[in-house]
């Protein structure tokens, strides 16, 4: 997505987006709390949209660097937090954060964010996303599911443009833009790859109205949530 549209979306974020930490927050909740997150400990939210994950989680931690890479949501982020939580605002793509902010964080959150279409640019936000975190330190990540929309195309409506995406590269319309989804085993070998190593990977469950589908009383979609650690040095 442009960072035009992103922008533009930044006004709208509540009904125009799906964002994780308000509809899987007690899910997110129990992930950050097996980390004992502490006040000696620095949070980074990577793409941090409007800042729900800062502003339900930045008080478990004694500092807060946020950016994104569209200057409306990070001003909107900044809006909504509270003024107790020590923080750093930045308008910064995740690809080019880990040489702006280097390995600083305790807890590094990526929420929906390595989901381009394009294979080069989520190469180098892997490697950033990794370059965030510091020793011992663990990141969160949220990405879309393909074996998600692999189920939920089938309860979608003909004129959803799911049915018009190329499931076999993992690029899948979710509303009006494509995005890349991962398989389960394809996202544990991306997150070793960039040195982390995976702690917890399961479903991140969602309504289906957040894909365009009525509910057809069945299990909802999801995301994959992957909990990961670097090691010691």
């Amino acid at each position: 997505m442009s960072r035009k549209i992103w922008n533009r979306l930044a006004e709208d974020f509540e009904v125009a987006v799906c964002d994780v930490t308000r509809s899987s927050g007690r899910q997110v909740a129990e992930l950050v709390r097996r980390t004992k997150p502490s006040r000696q400990q620095m949070l980074i939210d990577a793409g941090c949209g409007i800042g729900s994950f800062s502003r339900r989680f930045g008080r478990r931690f004694g500092s807060l660097i946020a950016f994104d890479f569209a200057a409306k949501m990070v001003a909107r982020a900044k809006e909504r937090c509270p003024a107790t939580i020590v923080a750093t605002w930045m308008t910064l793509g995740l690809e080019d954060a880990a040489a702006k902010i280097g390995p600083l964080g305790d807890f590094v959150a990526c929420l929906n964010v390595i989901t381009s279409t394009d294979a080069d640019l989520r190469r180098r936000q892997w490697e950033s996303l990794a370059g965030l975190v510091r020793p011992s330190g663990y990141a969160l990540i949220v990405v879309p599911s393909l074996e998600s929309a692999l189920r939920v195309v089938e309860f979608a409506d003909p004129e959803n443009r799911i049915h018009g995406s190329d499931f076999d590269s993992g690029i899948v319309f979710r509303g009006e833009y494509p995005q890349k989804h991962y398989g389960r085993e394809e996202l544990r070998a991306t997150v070793a790859d960039e040195g982390l190593r995976p702690i917890s990977l399961k479903r991140i469950l969602y309504p289906w109205s957040d894909d365009g589908v009525d509910d057809p009383g069945r299990t909802p979609p999801w995301s994959w949530v992957v909990l990961a650690r670097k090691p010691a040095r």
